[in-house]
């Protein structure tokens, strides 16, 4: 790189940074906290569930980061014509290359970290996390569970409480589907979490234990003072049954044992986690281009930066969404795999040819008229509530 394109490169990435800090804040916090019940929790609690949401991390920095690279990228642009620096570059013969090769380089290590994260890192932080939400057995009725509400805890376990005092759980209701066999459903007045060596144990008090037979839909009731819930039961099998897509490495994606029962039940789980780590790095550097087209043109400031910003994050949320949708119908057919593919791919060579023939969005005529039709429908309809307002 030459001195002005490690200039432009250093200034891209300090906003993609920045960006990227203040989104990922952002949302992990929300994520953490919405696990977290500050009232009843106690501190040892929340320190743990503070641990095991840092592992959410990975994944979330990955989720933002071809945004924060949009948003990165845009505001170097804008700020080079800002500063006059953009039009002082082209005055000076120095070519449209020479804005985009920095974004783009920025774009390719955004896209390489992508690529590590899903498909190194994320699988092992996403296996370390839900493997600490398994662990909890005590603090996940007290966590997890709210009060007045039927809570599928996993699949054929639903948990309702009536309220939570301490370790004290009251109007406890259990129903167990697990087994094909027969339906259990435990009702009790309160129970309490306890520890007895490493099992954590809930004792029932003052209930019932309905048990249906699924045969022949015959129910009998056992009357109980006091019985003991182990909280083992709420884990999975020891099996890999339970393990989801998202914690498996790529290489168990591409080659699934036969026999796994997640893979039996959902196949199609495999391929889209699959595709979804193969496309996503591929989103960093498609938005990095989308942003040269919407800002990389020499402007003046009374053009505003706005406008870029404006359409560069609107084009990037529709690239995105359409993607989510493509990953979503992976299940109806390989059609979809390909498309899945075909959609970042086509973003990243529509905007590396508009940057090729240089062309300049904000003088787009058609964007014009649509953006001069909008400002004066905006002036038009505040102009109206602004004369009724003066004539009352």
């Amino acid at each position: 790189m030459t001195i002005l394109e490690r200039y432009i490169f250093k200034r891209a990435f300090v906003y993609a940074a920045s960006s990227l800090t203040s989104l990922v804040l952002i949302v992990w916090i929300v994520q953490a906290l919405s696990r977290i019940d500050v009232v009843k929790t106690s501190a040892s609690a929340a320190s743990n569930i503070f641990w095991i949401a840092l592992m959410l991390l990975p994944d979330l920095f990955a989720g933002v980061l071809p945004f924060a690279l949009l948003i990165g990228a845009i505001q170097a642009l804008n700020s080079l014509n800002s500063d006059s620096e953009r039009a002082v570059i082209s005055a000076a013969g120095a070519s449209q290359a020479v804005i985009a090769r920095p974004i783009v380089a920025l774009g390719l290590l955004g896209g390489l970290i992508m690529l590590l994260i899903g498909n190194v890192v994320g699988p092992a932080s996403m296996s370390a996390f839900q493997n600490g939400i398994r662990s909890i057995n005590a603090d996940m009725i007290t966590l997890f569970l709210k009060p007045g509400r039927f809570e599928q805890v996993q699949d054929g376990i639903v948990i309702s409480i009536g309220d939570v005092n301490g370790a004290t759980v009251e109007s406890l209701v259990i129903a167990d589907t697990r087994d094909p066999a027969s339906d259990l459903t435990y009702f009790a007045r309160e129970a309490k979490i306890i520890d007895e060596d490493a099992n954590s144990l809930l004792l029932l008090f003052d209930g019932q234990l309905h048990r249906r037979n699924t045969a022949d839909n015959s129910v009998s009731v056992i009357q109980f003072q006091t019985y003991a819930f182990d909280l083992a039961a709420l884990r999975p099998a020891t099996d890999n049954s339970w393990v989801r897509a998202s914690e498996r490495s790529t290489s168990a994606l591409i080659w699934p044992d036969p026999n796994d029962g997640l893979y039996q039940e959902r196949p199609h789980s495999f391929t889209e986690e699959l595709t979804d780590r193969m496309t996503n790095w591929l989103f960093a550097i498609a938005f990095v281009l989308w942003a040269i087209v919407v800002a990389g043109q020499p402007s003046t400031n009374r053009q505003g930066t706005g406008p870029a910003m404006t359409l560069g994050l609107c084009g990037g949320l529709a690239l995105k969404a359409a993607g989510f949708v493509t990953l979503s119908q992976i299940e109806q057919g390989v059609f979809w795999v390909v498309i899945s593919y075909l959609l970042p791919l086509a973003a990243i060579v529509l905007n590396s040819v508009l940057i090729w023939r240089n062309f300049d969005l904000a003088g787009w005529a058609p964007l014009q008229q649509a953006t001069t039709a909008l400002q004066d429908g905006y002036a038009a309809l505040f102009g109206r509530r602004r004369a009724a307002g003066a004539a009352r």
